[in-house]
């Protein structure tokens, strides 16, 4: 499948953190990193950000998550996308933002073999 985000117009798809690596917050947003992430399921990890990500001084979330670089053959994966991770706000939204709309398409890619539409214009004799 190919992924396809997109977060409108008003800004544009998360790019990574905007913090130096040797900044104290950089060490508690890897899900910042990559815009896409896949992980083996483990019930306790839930959050991508870790569980208690304002309490911490090191990572917690998706950066421990793929540390240790499972295999995900043959069982349940978790999908991650970081979408959008600032906001440039417009004078609708101000002093409310009641919604910002962000997309994601899953969209197959070479899913068949062959394009089963080829044979369909070919008349019967």
């Amino acid at each position: 499948y190919q992924i396809i985000p997109y977060a409108g117009g008003t800004h544009p798809v998360a790019k990574g953190a905007q913090f130096a690596p040797d900044e104290w917050i950089y060490h508690r947003l890897s899900f910042m990193d990559k815009q896409l992430w896949v992980t083996r399921y483990h019930p306790g990890e839930r959050f991508p950000e870790g569980k208690y990500p304002n309490r911490s001084t090191h990572d917690t979330g998706l950066g421990q998550y793929s540390k240790d670089n499972e295999s995900l053959d043959n069982t349940d994966a978790v999908v991650w996308m970081t979408t959008g991770t600032t906001h440039v706000a417009r004078a609708e939204e101000w002093p409310i933002m009641p919604t910002e709309w962000v997309h994601t398409l899953l969209k197959p890619w070479n899913f068949f073999d062959e394009t089963p539409t080829l044979g369909a214009l070919k008349k019967d004799k």
